[in-house]
């Protein structure tokens, strides 16, 4: 299997888990989304026959920091919103996730388009 066909899937599993986190009205959910794209971009790495720790794995989260940060934000504020705030919530946080998650894929694509994932 490709790596990148491995890693839509972990991209994919990782936006759904953050969308289900959204779920809850916790102020602060945010921050166990940031842990969770750390974790998502060192599996991707890992995947891509890299090997990164936390600190490379949150620079390249910086790859798509604006737009990232911008959902985070909006997913803390909308939740105090009764109804449409948590309904809209969990969709913040899974883009937030799946633009960390498409933002690595592309980074380790173009520079091993042919790797191959191995268990």
């Amino acid at each position: 299997m490709l790596a990148r066909e491995h890693c839509r899937n972990l991209v994919l599993k990782y936006a759904t888990g953050a969308g289900v986190g959204g779920l809850i009205p916790i102020p602060g959910t945010s921050m166990a989304v940031t842990a969770a794209e750390v974790k998502l971009v060192v599996d991707i790495a890992s995947a891509y026959g890299a090997r990164i720790d936390d600190a490379d794995a949150i620079k390249l989260i910086g790859l798509s920091t604006i737009k990232n940060l911008g959902m985070k934000v909006i997913g803390e504020a909308i939740g105090w919103v009764p109804l449409v705030g948590w309904a809209a919530r969990p969709a913040l946080f899974a883009a937030s996730v799946k633009a960390v998650g498409d933002a690595t894929v592309r980074h380790y694509e173009a520079l091993r388009p042919d790797a191959i994932y191995s268990h």
